[in-house]
């Protein structure tokens, strides 16, 4: 019984949310501090057997009507995200093609 109970409640520990750090919250906003000013492109270029290929995508989001330096969308989202605050939404989108 008690194997079962110490069992139960290492499984309920290891469900538990991972505490939000600012070295954390830093980590996970560099991901979308790209599209601080509402537009991030990448271009992909390379060579394989079956010849040359090439891909591209623009993305452009609602950022674009109120754009941020990195620098203030960075500040931002570390204090939102320690704080526990939701992501504010966003509505974009992606265009991409490949050939």
């Amino acid at each position: 019984m008690r194997l079962g109970l110490l069992g139960l409640a290492l499984t309920v520990a290891a469900c538990a949310p991972v505490p939000m750090t600012p070295e954390r919250a830093e980590r996970l906003c560099r991901e979308d501090a790209g599209l601080a000013d509402g537009v991030q492109g990448r271009v992909g270029v390379g060579i394989g057997t079956g010849g040359g290929r090439a891909k591209g995508s623009i993305t452009v989001t609602d950022r674009v009507f109120n754009p941020q330096s990195e620098e203030d969308f960075l500040r931002d989202c570390i204090d939102r995200r320690l704080a526990g605050e939701p992501q504010p939404t966003t509505f974009g989108i992606t265009v991409g093609a490949s050939t």
